[in-house]
Parts: C-alpha cells; structure tokens; sequence
C-alpha cells in the first residue's frame, strides 16, 4: 500500500520518501516513522505513520485524511468513506466488518446531529478487512471516519501486516516491566 512493503526498514523508506518528507513530533517512540508523504501518495491522505519492529521490518501503516468539510448530516464525510472504501474492496475484496451505527440512547440521532454522534463518540463509521491469505502480508485493514468538529472530519487507514500481534504484545510486555 502506498509502495511501502511489509518488513521494509526505515534506511529503505527513507532511500524512497527522502529525509524532507520525516515529520518530527516530540512524542513519537523511535519505532514510529511519520512521513508527510509516501512512493505512492494518495490525495486524501497527508500523514503516513510507519511502525517499523527491529525485528521484522515495516509491521504497520496508519494514514490520516485531509480534513474533509461537512455538512452536520456528515454527507460529504460518508461519501469520501464510501469511494475509499469501495476502492479498497476492488483489491482485497468486501470488508469482513462495516459498521455505521449510533450508540443507543445517543442524544444526538436525528439526520442533522450525525457529525455530532461522531464528535461525541456516540457515532460510528468503521470498515475492517481481515485477510487470511495475507495478500503482500497483510493481516488486517481498518477504515474509519473520525470528526473534528460539527463540520470538519477526516478519514484514517490502517494495514497490518505478519508479525503486527507480536510486535505489540512485545511493547505492551516491555512497558510492563518498569514496574
């Protein structure tokens, strides 16, 4: 995806992308790469943040969406989710999960409040691929709408790839162990 692969380290990211395309946030762990662009940019997209394992290489992708601006019915939010997500169902086929609900008892169900639901988290719009073939290695596939506010939101995409589960699990036990 992107033209990152699965097990790619950051020397061979960065021999693509170049040095100018790193962003540098103060919290970023030294296992996070975060790039301003990627081989294959895609024009929804601005930040692509690479988890790359020291053992396995490239394990996961997550992009975030440019900002989208909507109205409170979320009609251009949901449009942009459906043409992403019915361009990623021409590769890897239909989303296992497709989620477009409002929590229950949600104050915010009427048509106009939708941006609203989303704000509050009272609202969700999710798709998830699972891929037991593990096409290019990749594992899992998430989807999902996020709000900025009533009128702004923005997409975000995630592959997983071999070795995500493990590489997370060593972190989590690693975290564990300060006390």
């Amino acid at each position: 995806p992107f033209g990152f692969k699965y097990g790619m380290t950051a020397q061979e990211v960065l021999k693509l992308v170049g040095q100018g395309a790193v962003k540098h946030y103060k919290d970023d762990p030294d296992d996070i790469l975060t790039l301003g662009t990627a081989p294959k940019p895609h024009p929804d997209f601005e930040e692509y943040m690479l988890m790359i394992s020291p053992e396995r290489g490239l394990v996961k992708i997550y992009v975030i969406g440019k900002d989208i601006h909507a109205t409170r019915y979320g009609d251009k939010l949901t449009a942009a989710f459906t043409e992403i997500q019915d361009a990623i169902t021409k590769t890897y086929g239909l989303p296992e999960r497709a989620f477009d609900f409002l929590r229950s008892g949600s104050l915010w169900k009427e048509p106009e409040d939708w941006m609203m639901g989303l704000l509050k988290g009272e609202r969700t719009l999710r798709s998830y691929w699972t891929l037991k073939s593990g096409i290019n290695h990749i594992t899992v596939i998430t989807l999902g709408a996020s709000a900025r506010s009533t009128e702004n939101g923005w997409l975000s995409l995630a592959y997983e790839f071999d070795g995500f589960t493990e590489y997370e699990e060593a972190k989590k036990a690693k975290t564990k162990t300060v006390f």
